[in-house]
């Protein structure tokens, strides 16, 4: 960038309008934009939300037909490839074949209107993305084996991903600003009052949050007329927020604490911006809003929040962390708030849990070392996460490990016949032989399976392999 100041910097009118003619020459897409951009549309307001609602309507059923014309009960096996290479089961083919026909028929949609946006046009695309929302929703797909799961929720997915692509074209795009505020009306009166009135609007939030973000003198327009009406605000706080932002930053704050509890992605902003900028709003907010927007925010409030300015509030917060993600390190964290009494009652939560890898971790964290023995002891699991369970306290109590191995090793033998489990046994048996002191009691051990077992070769195999027997 600091190239490209240095270079425009030292260019002449005539130099820089050269440049641009023949960028314009040798782009279709940059002509269209540069035509929509120096276009003045002096239409009456109201009309042009008239026809954005109609367009939305004829869009609407055209995008409804596509979808209902899918065929999800007889996939076209002629157009599936195998994803990941591996043996399918037939319902499995129908399902991926399926959403393949799905996923290349919005790609088509997206195709339009990113074409659209390319050129300018971005009235038409977010009719576009209004009419294929609608039909998204309003779609009659017979789907009887199921291979979609809820159609209209492949579908509204499908359209994310969309709206996804779709911003990073409008980030690459110059826009007429007239034709970004009108088109961000018309979107709010035909969620408001027209075809779109009874769908969520959180996709077009976001799009029309991306366009205010980069036509900055559209925000103004929108501001005023977001005022005009409630609904536009609580319909698109977002993008009503990124107006206020542009127009009045210092009110920002002032509209995102309103609007935090009802929309999750003003609630994040706002606490992103408040845990460096004001750490006592920050805790403030972060206690109302936890409550409401628990898996989303987690990891933000878990990061931002001063322990000591709140510990039972940071308990709270690492206690849902740490039972969702089951990490060492918040649990280290934790346990630094922890009386010794909480700990403990907190570690035992996890012993029946079928997380007995945290569960040991804790342990060992703590040194609970005769806690780690008594769980070996009543693991009635695979043999090889046994080894796994009392890796910290091999050295130092060999023996008892040891103790705790053999019947498990022998009920394992007993039982079960196959390569798998006598790999498992062999690999048990190295692991107790870190230990030297056990060096004499697995060798008498190896010996006695071998002469219980002399019929299966595939266990002597394992043992040689691991080098616990001469090959």
């Amino acid at each position: 960038m600091e190239k490209y100041a240095q270079i425009i910097g030292s260019l002449t009118v005539e130099q820089k309008i050269d440049f641009l003619e023949k960028v314009l020459l040798n782009s279709k897409e940059l002509q269209s934009q540069f035509v929509n951009y120096f276009t003045n549309d002096q239409k009456d307001k109201v009309s042009i939300a008239i026809d954005f609602n109609e367009k939305v309507i004829e869009l609407a059923e055209d995008y409804q037909e596509t979808l209902e014309a899918l065929d999800l009960n007889e996939p076209d096996y002629d157009r599936y490839h195998n994803r990941h290479d591996r043996y399918y089961e037939e319902w499995e083919m129908a399902q991926e074949a399926v959403e393949e026909e799905v996923d290349e028929l919005f790609k088509s949609h997206q195709a339009e209107m990113i074409a659209n946006i390319s050129q300018g046009n971005i009235q038409l695309a977010m009719a576009q993305l209004t009419g294929l929302l609608i039909a998204c929703y309003e779609a009659d797909v017979d789907d009887d084996y199921n291979n979609l799961g809820d159609s209209q929720t492949y579908f509204v997915d499908s359209l994310k991903e969309v709206e996804k692509e779709m911003e990073v074209v409008i980030n690459q795009t110059i826009f007429n600003t007239k034709s970004v505020s009108e088109t961000i009306k018309d979107v709010m009166l035909c969620f408001r009052t027209g075809k779109a009135n009874l769908f969520l609007p959180d996709i077009h939030d976001l799009i029309m949050t991306t366009l205010l973000r980069n036509n900055t003198e559209s925000c103004e327009a929108v501001y005023e007329y977001c005022k005009q009406n409630i609904n536009n605000i609580e319909l698109f706080p977002n993008t009503y927020l990124q107006a206020v932002r542009i127009i009045n930053s210092e009110l920002w704050v002032a509209e995102a604490e309103k609007l935090c509890k009802f929309n999750v992605k003003v609630a994040a902003e706002l606490l992103e911006y408040q845990s460096t900028a004001d750490k006592i709003s920050f805790h403030k907010n972060a206690k109302i809003l936890f409550p409401i927007f628990s898996i989303n925010l987690i990891n933000l409030i878990a990061s931002a929040i001063d322990d000591e300015y709140d510990v039972e509030f940071s308990k709270k917060i690492l206690i849902y962390k740490t039972n969702s993600h089951r990490k060492i390190e918040d649990y280290k964290r934790l346990a630094r708030l922890f009386t010794n009494e909480e700990k403990l009652y907190f570690i035992k939560t996890f012993r029946d849990s079928f997380s007995y890898d945290f569960y040991i971790q804790m342990l060992e964290t703590e040194e609970m070392d005769t806690e780690i023995l008594e769980y070996a002891k009543i693991y009635n699991g695979y043999l090889s996460k046994l080894s796994i369970i009392m890796r910290s306290v091999i050295n130092k109590y060999p023996a008892q490990c040891f103790d705790i191995s053999k019947p498990k090793i022998e009920v394992s033998l007993q039982n079960n016949m196959g390569r798998n489990y006598y790999h498992e046994v062999a690999e048990l048996l190295r692991f107790l032989l870190m230990s030297k002191s056990n060096t004499i009691a697995v060798y008498e051990l190896i010996e006695e399976i071998c002469k219980i077992y002399s019929r299966r070769p595939a266990l002597k195999d394992e043992l040689k392999a691991v080098g616990l027997l001469k090959r």
